[in-house]
């Protein structure tokens, strides 16, 4: 079956009932399922139910999705995204000046520490695990997260917390992680690639978010990555994950995980 999503954030206002009511009729145009999904409360509703819907999408910035399923999907998200233009605030890959990714900015500076992403531009095509781990050790270099001299020393480390275990945290997902002496300042390195044996009872992996810190780091910034460790856990959150491959989309996801009350 098909599937599209869309994210956004809801804006100053949230939606409100009337708005959520022409969502309603705008999708019934359409054969494919069309649900909100709340990324913080990961909790969804049908578009059918605006009553219902209102209780995820009527606060101001909430980091939402359309989720479209069906046959139709592909023209479904066409006319649907041309509402989300309108009455709310989508992530877009093309455009640093929209106004989903300046609420995204503004999210960003609500974290009490510096933190990097760092994400490739596209899917990375390697052979095995091993070498994947090096090319994402090495953006760590390319983005000043730790020094040239350093980098035989932190990929050491991965390795070896690799060899412990494997770290698939959710399927599909894999999150080595490592914190360490050389580390500038938090980072997180994110990857899609094809399908890959990481050595893991839990199966294959398409999808890498490399989580390094440095040693010691202050309790804000433990706190912040186990809040995120514990959202992966959670299977709509981590199809979320799976399905994004747009870096702003990814990067909200993870931030709005951070943020999340204990």
């Amino acid at each position: 079956m098909l599937e599209r999503r869309l994210t956004f954030y809801c804006g100053e206002t949230g939606l409100t009932l009337f708005q959520l009511d022409k969502l309603k009729k705008l999708a019934s145009y359409f054969s494919s399922d069309v649900q909100v999904f709340n990324l913080q409360l990961l909790r969804s509703e049908s578009v059918t139910k605006p009553l219902r819907v209102s209780t995820l999408a009527s606060k101001p910035y909430q980091l939402c999705q359309l989720i479209i399923t069906g046959a139709d999907a592909e023209l479904a998200l066409l006319v649907l995204t041309d509402f989300i233009h309108e009455y709310a605030c989508p992530l877009l890959l093309s455009s640093s000046d929209s106004k989903g990714n300046a609420i995204l900015q503004q999210r960003m500076a609500s974290l009490d520490f510096p933190l990097s992403f760092i994400t490739s531009k596209q899917p990375q095509i390697v052979q095995n695990k091993a070498s994947l781990l090096a090319t994402m050790t090495r953006s760590l270099v390319d983005e000043q997260v730790i020094k040239t001299d350093d980098y035989q020393t932190v990929l050491s480390a991965i390795k070896k917390r690799e060899s412990i275990l494997a770290t698939v945290m959710a399927e599909g997902i894999a999150m080595p992680h490592v914190m360490i002496e050389p580390i500038l300042q938090p980072a997180m390195v994110i990857t899609c690639c094809q399908e890959m044996d990481w050595q893991s009872p839990r199966g294959d992996i398409s999808k890498v978010l490399m989580m390094v810190l440095p040693k010691p780091s202050p309790r804000s910034v433990l706190m912040a990555f186990s809040r995120f460790s514990k959202q992966l856990l959670q299977e709509p959150y981590a199809q979320a994950l799976r399905q994004a491959s747009d870096s702003h989309v990814l990067q909200a996801l993870i931030i709005e995980a951070m943020l999340a009350s204990d």
